[in-house]
């Protein structure tokens, strides 16, 4: 009976050694950071990003969902911008492939209204192709009031948020870009696309110091209407770049 009991056990031993043995799952992808945080102005777009890379060697199959939303503030919403896409204000959840070895952004945009606040997201990353394997992200956006009583230095360059936007082509000729000058120098205003080719210059010049403004019919260089979609203006002098985004729809 003894001897019995002793090769059920080494038995049993073997099994869980065997069980546990097994070849080790790495991780599919790696996360630059598991948490990340911004700051703007009230009414802003504040794009709050993490690198996501693809280390798995093949393809891989990723769901990104926004898990938590009860950190934001009333009148905010988000964007996801990821997959080289931006998706509609307020959706949630997108999936998509990553190349072997891609890297990315993953861009949650906060939309704010006028009051100044702080808003948390969090945001959960899965491989589709091995559910067990999920990363939970927390991005955050603080909006507040500049100093002196909310107005902006005299020796800071301003790229203000575009009007109208959302610009709609069906309902508004153009939409008004509105920047500041720190002091006389060669500026350029450009617009681009998500995968950073340029569809637009509309300033490329020498500008004053002070407040200036240009419009955007939608068109790019070659007089073409652009599609539909989220685009990035930049402001450049010789010292700094500043940039936004803005979104056209039909």
């Amino acid at each position: 009976m003894k001897r019995f009991v002793k090769a059920f056990y080494a038995l049993l031993i073997f099994s869980l050694l065997v069980a546990y043995s097994g070849p080790v799952i790495a991780q599919s992808y790696h996360v630059a950071a598991t948490s990340a945080q911004a700051s703007g102005s009230p009414n802003d777009w504040i794009p709050v990003k993490i690198e996501v890379e693809n280390v798995a060697g093949k393809e891989i199959n990723v769901r990104v969902e926004i898990t938590d939303r009860s950190g934001l503030p009333t009148g905010w919403d988000t964007q996801i911008c990821f997959f080289q896409n931006c998706f509609p204000p307020g959706s949630k959840l997108h999936e998509g492939p990553m190349a072997t070895g891609f890297k990315e952004e993953l861009d949650i945009t906060f939309i704010t209204d006028s009051t100044p606040g702080t808003g948390t997201v969090k945001v959960m990353i899965t491989n589709l192709d091995n559910t067990s394997e999920k990363t939970e992200l927390t991005f955050t956006a603080t909006t507040g009031q500049t100093a002196v009583a909310g107005v902006p230095s005299a020796s800071d360059l301003i790229l203000s948020q575009n009007y109208p936007n959302p610009f709609s082509m069906s309902k508004s000729n153009n939409t008004t870009i509105t920047y500041r000058m720190s002091g006389s120098g060669s500026a350029s205003v450009k617009v681009y696309n998500l995968l950073g080719k340029e569809v637009r210059t509309l300033v490329n010049e020498t500008r004053p110091f002070g407040k200036s403004s240009v419009s955007w019919d939608g068109r790019d260089n070659a007089g073409r209407q652009v599609p539909a979609g989220i685009y990035v203006y930049k402001l450049t002098t010789n010292s700094q770049t500043l940039s936004r985004r803005m979104m056209i729809t039909r």
